[in-house]
């Protein structure tokens, strides 16, 4: 590549050179990190600092050919946003211009700068036809070091506003400093490419700390491990439910539920809590009716105090013909559950009532001589388990997962 100048820095006096000349506006000192103005022939000190020359994984003069252009490495930048550190590495082509290589924990990205801004708001943009969705909240970007070439104006201490648009494994990072806003698109490379790019060793020296500014597209490992943690928890807590819900009782007894009038008062039996506490379930199951519902109040009554502890179940179920075909609906079984009863004697009472469909059809009505009178089996039974409470969990416990599944999905759309 041509447009190399030999210069001196005006701070430590070592011998530099600017191998973008005529394009590039300042330079970072190798030895002690100065920045200097080399975008004129007289070289000005901008910034004077002294320090250890930082080590980089692609020192400034290293080339390498990306994507089948060949590209010098200009200058290096270390940058942090208070949870992490990454390297970027300014590439040079005389015939193609700047391109960025971004690293953080042994992952490699390209970055291509936009002409073409995207569209749309904080949450997701779009940029020529392809929506992208926003990754997460992200700090400030601080410039920790710099070295080599830039073309702009760049110092030590320089902050920017990041934020990350995703889609598959790509992103668009915008980037917000002094009222300016720059975006770039960054696409993964493997790092055995980039190792033989530019002859790195497996084992040459590379920041491991990561950084939001980055994509996280690439952490594809992480959604098998959040869904295996989420089976596990599930299946921990429900063994803890099925050990804690005790030995299991029950009582049944089959009511009648004339139409009318409620029939109260009426012995479904009696169960025992020998845990300090256990959930009690009741379970209703009606005869074989149509048009037909029935409405239960359970009453479960502490034998020692005489504490009621009040329920509701009703079983349904309605049939019929319209301009669509045949119809059904409502369910002829019910189920009603006490929470934590706590340990004693209870005796379990069910009043029940029948009601025909239409409201005004009396039982006579189908054909019948006498009032009509439904059966309901009912049984009561302790040691149950809340699976309603299960599934909220286990749906909490996969949320997250499910989420990222979702975005990534959609991101691919």
């Amino acid at each position: 590549m041509s447009g190399v100048r030999s210069v001196s820095c005006p701070n430590c006096g070592g011998s530099l050179e600017v191998r973008a000349a005529g394009y590039s506006a300042s330079l970072g000192c190798r030895y002690c990190g100065s920045i200097l103005d080399v975008s004129r022939p007289e070289v000005e000190l901008v910034a004077a600092y002294n320090r250890e020359a930082t080590t980089f994984t692609l020192p400034p003069g290293s080339r390498g050919t990306v994507f089948g252009t060949e590209w010098q490495v200009v200058g290096a930048l270390r940058r942090s946003d208070g949870e992490g550190a990454w390297d970027e590495y300014l590439l040079f082509n005389p015939y193609v211009g700047y391109r960025w290589l971004v690293a953080s924990e042994g992952e490699w990205q390209f970055g291509t700068m936009l002409l073409d801004r995207p569209q749309g708001d904080a949450d997701s943009v779009t940029w020529r036809g392809a929506r992208y969705t926003r990754a997460m909240h992200q700090p400030d970007a601080t410039t920790e070091t710099v070295v080599g070439e830039f073309y702009w104006r760049v110092a030590r201490g320089d902050r920017a506003r990041c934020s990350s648009y995703e889609r598959g494994h790509d992103s668009l990072s915008r980037e917000e400093s002094d009222g300016e806003v720059n975006w770039t698109l960054l696409v993964p490379v493997r790092a055995r490419e980039i190792e033989g790019a530019f002859g790195l060793k497996r084992d040459a020296p590379a920041n491991k700390r990561q950084s939001l500014y980055v994509s996280h597209a690439d952490h594809t490992d992480d959604l098998p491990r959040m869904f295996m943690i989420a089976t596990v928890a599930a299946i921990v807590v429900l063994a803890l439910m099925l050990a804690l819900s005790g030995p299991t009782q029950r009582a049944a007894a089959i009511i009648k539920a004339p139409f009318g009038s409620t029939r109260e008062g009426q012995m479904i039996g009696t169960i025992t809590i020998e845990r300090p506490w256990q959930f009690v379930t009741i379970h209703a199951q009606g005869s074989d009716f149509e048009n037909r519902w029935v409405d239960i109040d359970y009453s479960v009554v502490d034998r020692a105090t005489g504490q009621s502890i009040d329920g509701y179940g009703l079983v349904e179920h309605y049939s019929g013909r319209d301009s669509d075909g045949t119809w059904s609906e409502g369910s002829r079984t019910t189920k009603t559950l006490f929470g934590r009863l706590p340990r004693g004697i209870y005796d379990i009472y069910a009043d029940a009532q029948a009601h025909a469909w239409p409201i005004d059809e009396a039982p006579q009505a189908s054909g019948w001589n006498a009032p009509e009178v439904l059966d309901v089996r009912v049984e009561a039974k302790t040691g149950s388990v809340p699976w309603g409470n299960f599934w909220t969990l286990l749906l909490l416990l996969m949320a997250v997962p499910l989420l990222v599944t979702w975005r990534r999905v959609r991101n691919r759309e």
